[in-house]
């Protein structure tokens, strides 16, 4: 279902609900450093326009933020209203000022005085993309390498548009340029190292988290076995993928929900299992409530095997396990809870996490991700720099924007000590 938006008055109505709570919980919370109870009080004084470029000098991807991030995990949680009935609803305040924003006219991105040094920055997802902004406005000339034919790595090329309409990406990418960021499209980057030789100051490493993990089970190579991500490119594509009448979702992550919904649908029945229980599923609730709604069903404590079947899948061996109680310096165990058995399918869809597909001879953590100093976001390589999920693992796009945003501020020093 597409996301409904607040008209005028109903903004203005859960605005004036604000308590603007002298220690405000929702002023503290949010990875892109976004004040919500400071951009609702302008929407409840009808100060629009305010409110659109404050969110934009916190979180150059706001709109698309407001349709992905989960509040009510992270800025709302713990919203004083809820003693009166609900909390705010602070995503669906921020796509009212974001979709006015696109509706009056671009507001005027705001420019600093800086070195005007060269900077690159390896890829165009959210953290690429809020380090590419911040520097910008700091006056550097920023270029953003991108392997893709397009900016907006995971929010272009793998969100569902029921869930991000295109039109909010592209919009915020439009913004990106007109601050001055210039892309280099189909143009993968194998050794930052060689972007400094290239006069290059400093380089910005935000490559992501899509090399798909390594699944243990027979079978993972049958034909009708899709990796989640794969299947997500291949549906904003327009591209059919045959999953048959019936699919399973392995994997409990937004990205698992995301390929079970697009399941869904196409007209499939979709069965998610998980290997713990619903309380201790990564994917945010809002995703788990979604895919109960449109009648996906899941199984809990249920792992895998192994595919059936020969030149198509025909189902999946599975078992239920009980989780042992964690002890520390050891494993998290489990027995096995009853017989083996076999859930009939005709399409598997692996979502169990993704790595990184690169660390590009830098030192890397032993997960394979880069490692940083975590108040510099500095590799081991000077003037390398790297965020997001290539560093921190995955977490939400408004971190990742958070993330690239104060590794801009450390480059931005980093490059004036350079002179």
């Amino acid at each position: 279902m597409p996301v409904e938006l607040y008209t005028p008055v109903q903004a203005k109505f859960e605005a004036s609900r604000c308590l603007m709570c002298s220690n405000a919980p929702c002023a503290c919370d949010c990875p892109a450093g976004v004040d919500a109870r400071a951009f609702i009080r302008k929407i409840r004084f009808d100060n629009l326009d305010g409110a659109a470029r404050m969110l934009r000098s916190c979180n150059v991807l706001a709109d698309s933020c407001s349709y992905i991030c989960p509040t009510g995990a992270l800025c709302g949680k713990e919203c004083s209203a809820e003693g009166l009935g609900r909390p705010i609803d602070i995503s669906a305040l921020q796509r009212f000022v974001m979709e006015h924003e696109r509706g009056s006219g671009m507001i005027e991105p705001l420019r600093s005085n800086g070195s005007g040094a060269r900077v690159a920055v390896v890829g165009a997802g959210p953290a690429g993309l809020g380090c590419a902004a911040e520097l910008a406005a700091r006056n550097h000339s920023v270029t953003v390498f991108e392997r893709d034919a397009y900016a907006g790595g995971m929010l272009k090329q793998c969100i569902p548009s029921f869930r991000l309409p295109d039109e909010v990406v592209d919009f915020e990418i439009e913004f990106i340029k007109k601050l001055g960021v210039e892309f280099s499209f189909n143009t993968a980057v194998d050794d930052p190292a060689r972007l400094i030789s290239e006069d290059f100051k400093a380089v910005f490493i935000a490559t992501g988290l899509d090399k798909p993990r390594d699944v243990e089970f027979v079978g993972a190579a049958m034909p009708g076995v899709y990796q989640a991500l794969d299947l997500l490119r291949a549906a904003k594509r327009g591209d059919a993928v045959d999953l048959g009448k019936r699919a399973v979702v392995i994997g409990g992550g937004d990205t698992a929900l995301d390929a079970a919904r697009i399941a869904r649908h196409v007209g499939c029945e979709v069965l998610v299992l998980y290997r713990r229980t619903q309380s201790e599923m990564p994917a945010y609730p809002e995703e788990i409530d979604a895919a109960w709604d449109e009648g996906i069903e899941f199984y809990f404590r249920t792992i895998v095997h192994g595919v059936t079947g020969g030149d198509r899948v025909q189902g999946v061996r599975c078992v239920r396990v009980r989780w042992r109680d964690k002890v520390p310096g050891l494993p998290h165990g489990y027995d096995v809870d009853g017989q083996e058995f076999q859930i009939g399918c005709d399409s598997v869809i692996i979502a169990t996490g993704q790595g990184p597909a690169s660390s590009f001879g830098l030192r890397s953590t032993p997960s394979g991700m880069i490692a940083v100093d975590k108040s510099s976001f500095a590799t081991s390589t000077p003037g390398i720099f790297a965020g997001g999920d290539i560093a921190f693992g995955g977490g939400t796009a408004a971190r990742a924007v958070g993330h690239g945003r104060l590794a801009a501020i450390a480059i931005d020093e980093y490059v004036r000590k350079l002179g």
